[in-house]
């Protein structure tokens, strides 16, 4: 008697969903890290500069690449619907939500990886990623667009902490208050480890280089595991933060934060990290 052949089942062709909150915390961090390195790698002049690359590449690849990188965070947002916050925001604490007949109030969304602000009626909502998942998301780099001060709302939802230098996220944050016309809104969101594990970072010293930026905290909130931001953008010459009598302004104009001004030396624990946003 013939024993009937096992089919075997279809290798996908793309990773299957996330569906553990754990190993979707593992992807995001991996992810990090690898990217991070990557970027080192690519500005080094190392002999192995190539092989080491490479190498790179493919431990992205065995852990699923860029796919399943953008799976694990539409896990991760799902559990902080960063839209509900910035609608309830608007409509409700800021009371800016159109009335009937006005124009909807232009929003820039960076790192969108859903379309819930873009169904919201009363928003003109531009919303942009450098992975697209779907076709009314455009897909682009944050740092191609030219900054024109027109919007009223600007939605980043962790993408900052993706930004593998402090230079870069620095510049980021600049780059949102560029976007924004006068008083327009800044919706930011992190991991709060970024804020309570960095060993160059604490939450003074972040709410003080926002504040060197050009923003003021209108409100803010946190999760065991996110921080909520909503910042409005506020002409420079009202910002006149002081730390210990004397200012946190750079020879160049720039920003250093508290953490940088007093020299932060955190012993690195488990799960530290080395966020920071000053230049």
């Amino acid at each position: 008697m013939k024993r009937k052949a096992t089919k075997r089942k279809p290798i996908p062709l793309v990773p299957p969903a996330i569906r553990s909150r754990k190993k979707a915390r593992q992807i995001v961090t991996t992810f990090h890290k690898l990217e991070k390195e990557a970027d080192e790698v690519s500005s080094s002049t190392a002999p192995d500069k190539q092989a080491r690359l490479e190498r790179l590449e493919r431990e992205l690849d065995e852990m699923g690449g860029r796919e399943a990188y953008q799976s694990a965070s539409l896990l991760s947002v799902s559990f902080h619907n960063t839209s509900k916050w910035v609608t309830k925001q608007l409509a409700g604490k800021l009371g800016l939500r159109p009335a009937n007949g006005e124009p909807p109030l232009r929003v820039l969304e960076v790192g969108a990886i859903n379309t819930r602000l873009l169904d919201v009626p009363w928003l003109d909502v531009r919303a942009i990623d450098l992975k697209s998942q779907h076709p009314r998301i455009e897909e682009r780099d944050f740092f191609s667009l030219e900054p024109a001060g027109e919007y009223d709302v600007v939605s980043s939802s962790m993408v900052i902490n993706c930004v593998p230098t402090a230079k870069g996220r620095h510049e980021m944050l600049v780059g949102y208050r560029h976007h924004l016309r006068n008083g327009g809104h800044l919706f930011l969101v992190l991991p709060l480890l970024c804020l309570t594990k960095s060993t160059r970072t604490t939450r003074e010293s972040f709410l003080e280089t926002l504040s060197r930026i050009g923003f003021t905290v209108v409100a803010k909130k946190e999760t065991p595991k996110v921080a909520f931001f909503c910042l409005r953008n506020t002409p420079l010459e009202a910002r006149d933060v002081q730390v210990g009598g004397s200012s946190l302004a750079t020879k160049d104009g720039g920003t250093r934060g508290a953490g940088a001004e007093k020299g932060i030396s955190r012993k690195r624990k488990h799960g530290a990290n080395d966020f920071a946003v000053s230049p």
